[in-house]
């Protein structure tokens, strides 16, 4: 338990109990998630079920984009419980500038991107909120199914000579633009995040993990190089 809690809130009320501090925090966090979950499929699966070679693969882009926006839809329903009214106000991550331009390039940001998202919300499957704790445990086995269709995709395709370079371009852009995903280095909003247990791991901590993970998916799995990165950001030099 964080020394700031002396119980976890389970509710609403019990989180407003505790203070703007603490609302205000796990307001970031969830609008947030509102935000991107929302852009994700709008931006990475709608456009992609056109692109899918095969009905099958159709029905799948398909099926992520509907479960993105049921995790929207979640997340969502929290903020409301919880009165927050600015979560739409803010633009969604930089990540979903990316624009899919072809099924290969889908397939990365499945294998990428929902890994980074995974990375979070493992994270947050231990927050102090009862109820954002208890969502995001309910959402993992439906995160790590988008992140297995990606990487078992990505092999395919990294095995094919057509497509093997377009695997490691997609990979190489995918992973510089999603360190900033994870947030700044120097982060009193994670300080604060930590402080009441909404989160354990410091931005950096999660960026490592990410790294970690992706830097095993292209080299041990595909066979690929690993574009040179760094685990803070914004990157300083000196």
């Amino acid at each position: 338990m964080p020394p700031a809690l002396t119980e976890e809130p389970r509710d609403a009320a019990a989180a407003h109990a505790l203070g703007g501090e603490y609302v205000t925090a796990l307001g970031k966090i969830i609008g947030s998630h509102v935000r991107n979950e929302a852009a994700g499929a709008a931006v990475f699966d709608e456009p992609s079920i056109s692109l899918a070679p095969t009905p099958r693969d159709k029905w799948l882009a398909c099926r992520m984009a509907m479960e993105e926006y049921g995790h929207h839809l979640k997340f969502n329903k929290l903020a409301n419980e919880l009165g927050l009214e600015d979560v739409h106000d803010r633009p969604p991550l930089s990540v979903f500038d990316y624009q899919v331009e072809s099924w290969t390039g889908y397939v990365m940001t499945k294998a990428i991107v929902d890994l980074a998202e995974v990375v979070l919300m493992e994270d947050l499957c231990e927050c102090s909120y009862v109820p954002l704790r208890d969502l995001c445990r309910s959402l993992m086995p439906e995160e790590r199914f988008h992140v297995g269709f990606g990487t078992a995709r990505a092999k395919r395709l990294a095995a094919d000579p057509g497509t093997r370079e377009e695997v490691r371009s997609s990979a190489h852009r995918l992973i510089a633009m999603t360190l900033p995903f994870f947030g700044r280095s120097d982060s009193r909003n994670n300080e604060t995040f930590r402080k009441w247990g909404i989160k354990r791991l410091t931005n950096d901590e999660a960026r490592a993990e990410f790294v970690r993970r992706t830097r095993a998916l292209l080299c041990d799995d595909l066979g690929l190089d690993y574009p040179e990165v760094a685990t803070r950001w914004p990157v300083t030099t000196s």
